[in-house]
C-alpha cells in the first residue's frame, strides 16, 4: 500500500493502521520527515507491505520536484492500494488537491504501463480535518467529478484511446475528524479505517482479488527495481513542476474563456455565411475577434511559466485561425460560385452586345474575366489574416480553372452560333441566285448556279476564319 502528499499526518495515520513504526512530525518543527520512500511491514501478522512516500507538497525541495512525481508514479505503478490524503478544504480545488499532479502521473502511467497491466488499483481517498457539515458523500461526489474530468482529459496511447477510468481504477473515499480538535472521534475513525485492511469479512475490505499484482514476496524487491527504472530511465518522462502545472491549468482557463466573446463574434455571421450569402467585413471582424481573443489571452497568461505559455499560445493560436480558416473557406466557397455565375452570364451578354462589332471573343471574355477575377481576388485579399499559416492560394488557383472551363464552352457555343449563322447566311446567298437563274433560264443557267455557290461558299468561309481569329 502506498501514500502521497504531506507526511505529518499521514505518518501518524499509517501508524495507526497498521502498528508501523514511521517517524512522524514534530510539532514544535514544521518540517518534512519523510525523504524519499521508506517501507514497513503490518503488524499484528498482516501481511501488508507499506510505503511511506515522500510527500508533493513539502517545502524542502522547493521547486524542484521531480522526484516526488516520480516515486508518486512508483506508488501507482506498484500498489494495490494508493491513500490519497489531502485536506476537506482542499477538495474541489484543482493545485490545492494536486489535482494536476496526479492527472499527469495517471496519463505517464497509462503510457508506461497501460497496456501491460493486468490488475487495478484502489484509490482510496482519506479526507481529513472533516470538520464541516458536508456529508462526506457530497465531498466524494466532487472528487469522482474531478476524477472522472482527468481521465477524460488524458492524452491516452494508441489502442487505448477507448480505455475507461474504471479499468484500471476504483475509487473510495473515507474521512477522519481533526486530530487535534477531536481526538477522540479521529481514534474511532481510525479504527473504523483500519478494519477495512484487516476485517476480511467486511464488505469494506480493500484488498480484493482484482487489485492483486501477482507478484510473490520474494520477487517484489526485483519487480519494484524494474517498475523504478522505467519510471527514471523513459526518456519520455517530463513531469512538470508545480509552476508548470499551474501554468498549464491557468492558460488553459484563459484560452477557454478568450474564447467565448471570440466565438460570439464568429458565431453571429456563421449561419450567414453557410446560407450561401457573401458577408460583406467578414474579414474585418475576424481578424479584430482574433486580435482581441489573443490581447486577452497574453494579458493573463504571459506572467506564468514562460514554456508552457508558448505552447498554450500556439495551441490557442491555433484553435482561433482552424475556425476562422473554416469560415473563410465557406465565404470563398460561395464567392467561387457567384463568381461562376457571374462570368458566364455577363460574358453571353457581351459577346451578344459585340456580334456587330470587330471585337474578339477574347477582348470580350477577357475583360468580363478581369472584372470578376480582380472581385474575387479582393474579397480573398479582405480575408486574409496576417500571422495565420494558411492561405487561400489554392481557392484563387481554383478560381482560375472554373474560368477556363468556362472559357473554352463559351468559345465553343460562340463557335456553333457562327456556324449556324454562316450556313443560314449562305444558303439564303444560294436561293437568290439559284431561284433567280431558274427563272431566268439561258444557256448559261447551270453555270451560273455554279458561280453562286461557289461565291456564297468563298464568302461563308471567309467570315468563318475570321470568327475563329476573333474567337482565339
Amino acid at each position: 500500500m502506498q501514500t502521497k502528499k504531506r507526511v505529518s499526518i499521514i505518518g501518524t495515520l499509517l501508524n495507526r493502521l497498521f502498528g508501523t513504526r514511521f517517524d512522524v512530525m514534530d510539532e514544535g518543527q514544521r518540517q518534512q520527515t519523510t525523504r524519499g520512500i521508506w517501507a514497513d511491514r503490518g503488524t499484528d501478522a498482516m501481511p501488508v507491505l507499506i510505503l511511506d512516500v515522500e510527500g508533493t507538497d513539502g517545502r524542502e525541495r522547493g521547486e524542484n520536484q521531480d522526484f516526488e512525481r516520480k516515486s508518486a508514479l512508483f506508488s501507482l505503478a506498484v500498489a494495490e492500494v494508493l491513500l490519497v490524503n489531502m485536506w476537506e478544504t482542499m477538495v474541489g480545488l484543482y493545485n490545492g488537491a494536486n489535482m494536476g499532479l496526479l492527472k499527469t502521473v495517471m496519463e505517464v502511467n497509462l503510457q508506461l504501463f497501460g497496456g501491460s497491466q493486468g490488475s487495478k488499483t484502489l484509490l482510496h481517498f482519506v479526507i481529513r480535518d472533516h470538520v464541516s457539515s458536508t456529508p462526506l458523500a457530497n465531498l466524494a461526489k466532487t472528487l469522482r467529478i474531478d476524477m472522472d474530468r482527468i481521465w477524460t482529459g488524458l492524452n491516452k496511447p494508441e489502442g487505448l484511446e477507448d480505455a475507461k477510468l474504471g479499468d484500471y481504477f476504483d475509487l473510495k473515499f473515507s474521512s477522519l475528524p481533526h486530530k487535534l480538535l477531536q481526538p477522540e472521534n479521529f481514534e474511532q475513525a481510525a479504527l473504523a479505517l483500519r478494519s477495512q485492511f484487516v476485517d476480511t469479512k467486511s464488505s469494506e475490505y480493500v484488498f480484493q482479488p482484482e487489485y492483486k499484482r501477482r507478484v510473490p514476496a520474494d520477487g517484489f524487491p526485483r519487480y519494484a527495481e524494474a517498475v523504478w527504472e522505467k519510471v527514471v530511465s523513459n526518456k519520455d518522462l517530463d513531469l512538470p513542476t508545480q509552476q508548470e502545472l499551474l501554468a498549464q491549468y491557468r492558460c488553459d482557463e484563459i484560452a477557454a474563456a478568450a474564447l467565448i466573446p471570440f466565438r460570439a463574434a464568429i458565431d453571429a455571421l456563421r449561419p450567414r455565411v453557410r446560407e450561401g450569402e457573401i458577408v460583406q467585413g467578414l474579414g474585418e471582424v475576424a481578424r479584430t475577434a482574433r486580435s482581441q481573443a489573443l490581447g486577452a489571452f497574453d494579458d493573463q497568461a504571459a506572467r506564468y511559466h514562460s514554456e508552457v505559455y508558448a505552447k498554450k499560445r500556439s495551441a490557442f493560436v491555433q484553435t482561433l485561425d482552424g475556425e476562422l480558416h473554416a469560415l473563410a473557406l465557406n465565404q470563398v466557397k460561395n464567392a467561387l460560385s457567384q463568381a461562376a455565375d457571374t462570368f458566364s452570364s455577363q460574358s453571353h451578354k457581351a459577346l451578344e452586345k459585340a456580334e456587330s462589332s470587330d471585337r474578339s471573343f477574347s477582348v470580350v471574355v477577357g475583360a468580363v474575366r478581369k472584372r470578376v477575377s480582380t472581385w474575387f481576388n479582393d474579397l480573398v485579399d479582405s480575408l486574409t489574416i496576417e500571422g495565420a499559416e494558411w492561405t487561400l492560394a489554392a481557392e484563387v488557383k481554383q478560381l482560375e480553372a472554373m474560368l477556363d472551363t468556362i472559357t473554352a464552352k463559351l468559345r465553343e457555343a460562340e463557335m456553333e452560333r457562327a456556324l449556324k449563322q454562316l450556313r443560314r447566311q449562305a444558303q439564303d446567298t444560294l436561293s437568290e441566285v439559284v431561284a433567280d437563274r431558274l427563272n431566268n433560264p439561258d444557256e448559261a443557267m447551270w453555270s451560273g448556279v455554279m458561280a453562286g455557290f461557289d461565291a456564297a461558299n468563298t464568302e461563308a468561309e471567309q467570315q468563318l476564319r475570321r470568327r475563329m481569329d476573333m474567337a482565339e
